[in-house]
């Protein structure tokens, strides 16, 4: 299982190349990794390339999956843990006042004008766990408040290409209001296509197991430091204005109640300390 690990301190225009300091905020102990499979690539110039124009209602959907990946990436590990980074983005926006729900989906990747083929267990349309916990299937979310999509770990196909492009998340508008719908649709990337297939009851909830809920406080509380590292990017320098204009009532709320206040990231997770008392604030205290 997958989990926040180091903290990113800044993505401003200005600061955005320099390395981010390697606290180690909300460190877990992540589960066994899986050889053989393309290991997750993505950068500090990647989570720029990806947030400095991303639109005030986007930002922290993007925001989140990005500093989500880093991690991944920064630790040299395979990019194949959607359901760890659903269930942890998920808690996140939580934080947020956004509501989000995971759903495992068919899904096929192919070159412009090519049949994908479709992953996601068996003939792509029946997900399972297999005998040794690992999720033979992909999980992507739902955020209806936004009307998006997310699919954050899309570049763990091996046909996806090797691109900037491709590295990154895919975001998109929900084809019907609420939610995925029942029909196929497509997801264009510019040089492949992304296909996706919803899944009925029961397939589409096959994410959920056992070893979820019992890791379910360990999930909570990564989502929560998560949440915390990418609110503390967008409000910094070259996004505050935007977060200021989110049409999220909640993270409205957060910019103004912390503002001031100076980030504490350690081993116990991310937090928020005024200057003048010293009391350190987790986003959950603010009301």
């Amino acid at each position: 299982m997958s989990f926040s690990r180091r903290t990113v301190a800044s993505m401003s225009a200005k600061r955005r190349n320099r390395n981010p300091k390697k606290n180690p905020a909300a460190r877990r102990r992540r589960g066994r990794d899986l050889p053989g499979l393309p290991r997750a690539r993505f950068g500090l110039e990647d989570m720029g390339r990806l947030l400095l124009n991303a639109p005030a209602d986007v930002l922290p959907l993007l925001a989140l999956p990005a500093v989500w990946l880093w991690n991944l990436a920064e630790d040299g590990h395979a990019a194949a843990h959607c359901v760890d980074c659903c269930v942890t983005v998920r808690y996140a926006l939580a934080e947020y006042g956004l509501a989000s729900e995971i759903q495992a989906v068919g899904v096929g990747i192919a070159a412009a004008g090519v049949e994908p083929q479709l992953h996601g267990g068996g003939d792509g349309l029946r997900p399972h766990y297999n005998e040794d916990g690992t999720f033979n299937g992909h999980t992507i979310l739902v955020v209806p408040a936004a009307g998006r999509l997310l699919d954050p770990t899309i570049q763990q196909f091996a046909e996806v290409p090797r691109t900037v492009k491709a590295a990154l998340p895919v975001m998109g508008p929900l084809p019907v209001a609420g939610g995925l719908g029942t029909k196929p649709f497509g997801v264009d990337r510019t040089d492949h296509f992304v296909l996706y297939v919803p899944l009925p009851a029961p397939y589409r909830d096959a994410w959920h197991s056992r070893v979820l809920d019992q890791r379910a406080d360990d999930y909570r509380e990564a989502g929560a430091n998560l949440a915390a590292n990418a609110f503390d990017i967008m409000r910094g320098e070259g996004f505050r204005d935007r977060t200021a204009q989110s049409p999220y009532p909640r993270l409205r709320a957060l910019l103004a109640a912390l503002d001031g206040t100076t980030a504490v990231a350690d081993p116990r997770g991310y937090r928020f300390a005024d200057p003048g008392s010293g009391r350190e604030l987790r986003l959950a205290d603010i009301p």
